[in-house]
């Protein structure tokens, strides 16, 4: 359970830097051991959270004694935990993780998200039920006229429960099933800062975050290829994360990877997936098998009917390496090098850089890390709310600050869970106009 995550374990580091930088020495000290052990928290949590659905789906286990009640949640753990154990082992000896173990997972995590939603109702309920009776008190209502408001409203959100615990259990098979397969090309047109007339019509092509292992597998990446080739891409990134684990069988699917061509050539960086991988390691094995182009801190230049374009690949470092960071060395380095009038496309796996790239003039800022938050909520005004949020304001998609733009892509892979919910995997196109 711990091996497979919910989706969110990559934006605990990035909470955990938000929260602790508002709060005293004290509660700095509590969120630092909450998130010190925050697996196990999350284990608990789901475990306890399939207690409770249980409980909803059979209503004999809500008369169980209390002692039954603390015993089953600690059963579940000790089973959820043997599981994650046995599934970190397999991945570790690149052996597939069954059907049935990721089925379980899978209903594990919609158990969670069913229980945080009626925790929210629940929450409602209680509000409602304490200012009407407030305002009974206030008017002096008869006690039956009260008692009947009472019930009205104990059916009301009742039926409220019932319902979002039914919609979210659908929309997450939805998400787990025919969601996590569907791939979105989004294209812009972009007028580039910088760029000359000759560039108008180059089309830059990125992917992100594809997450070699156990959630991917060399036909799906094959098809991925082809897309991305399909778009007859000048100039084509990868902006990190290309591996997942220490485990990630790099001797197999890099050959596949190495397919996508792009005329003046494919640039690759390398995300945070990667340096836990062994980030020497990934990138020897992409130099060996791949013809791409691997920039960690590192720029180059090419021509582009007749002018130059300067391409800069920021590494690395670990989290929130690039958080309200004031100076990012290599960045100010490359850019107090690069000519004045030269267009700049700055590669970087977090996208918090763009802050710094903006005042550099930085054209386009490619960056991934988030995807997209993986599962997303339809929001007002053609918004997607996602737990992204919680790691950048850079969330997801297209960003402008300046003149200087941003696209974050939401990657072509996952991780923790196979789920993608409004939230597709993803190749973007930008097509330079108007220069």
């Amino acid at each position: 359970m711990l091996a497979e995550g919910t989706g969110l374990g990559y934006c605990t580091a990035s909470m955990h830097s938000r929260i602790t930088a508002t709060l005293g020495p004290l509660w700095k000290r509590v969120v630092g051991a909450f998130f010190a052990h925050f697996f196990r928290c999350l284990l608990l949590a789901v475990s306890i959270s399939q207690w409770v659905v249980l409980g909803y789906l059979w209503p004999a286990v809500r008369h169980l004694p209390i002692a039954a009640q603390v015993a089953g949640p600690l059963f579940i753990y000790a089973v959820n935990h043997a599981l994650a154990l046995r599934t970190q082992r397999q991945r570790r000896d690149r052996a597939p993780v069954g059907g049935m173990p990721r089925l379980y997972y899978a209903v594990s995590c919609t158990c969670l998200f069913c229980v945080i939603f009626v925790l929210f109702n629940n929450a409602l309920w209680l509000t409602a039920k304490v200012l009407l009776g407030a305002l009974a008190a206030q008017a002096g209502t008869v006690q039956a006229h009260h008692m009947r408001i009472y019930s009205e409203l104990d059916s009301v959100f009742e039926w409220l429960a019932n319902a979002g615990m039914a919609s979210i259990a659908v929309a997450f098979a939805y998400g787990y099933t025919i969601g996590q397969r569907r791939l979105r090309v989004r294209q812009f047109t972009l007028p580039l800062r910088n760029c000359p007339p000759a560039w108008s019509g180059l089309r830059i092509v990125q992917i992100s975050d594809i997450h070699i292992g156990q959630n991917i597998d060399r036909i799906q990446l094959a098809g991925f290829v082809q897309r991305a080739n399909d778009l007859h891409p000048d100039i084509l990134c990868i902006t990190g994360d290309i591996a997942d684990s220490p485990s990630a069988d790099l001797e197999n699917f890099l050959p596949i990877l190495a397919g996508l061509r792009a005329r003046y050539g494919v640039y690759a960086i390398l995300g945070n997936h990667d340096h836990y991988a062994g980030a020497d390691e990934v990138e020897a094995a992409l130099r060996r098998l791949t013809s791409f182009t691997v920039l960690r801190d590192q720029h180059t230049t090419v021509e582009v009917n007749g002018h130059c374009l300067r391409i800069i690949g920021l590494d690395d470092y670990g989290e929130d390496w690039a958080r309200g960071r004031k100076l990012i060395p290599y960045l100010e380095a490359a850019m107090a090098a690069a000519p004045e009038a030269e267009p700049v496309l700055l590669l970087s796996h977090r996208p918090d850089v763009f802050a710094r790239a903006a005042e550099h003039g930085v054209a386009l800022t490619l960056a991934g890390h988030t995807h997209g938050g993986q599962i997303g909520i339809p929001w007002f005004g053609g918004r997607v709310r996602n737990v992204a949020e919680f790691m950048t304001e850079f969330d997801r998609g297209l960003f402008e600050r300046n003149g200087s733009y941003l696209y974050v892509n939401c990657g072509l892979g996952v991780t923790g869970q196979r789920i993608r919910l409004n939230t597709p995997r993803e190749i973007a196109v930008m097509q330079v106009v108007g220069c």
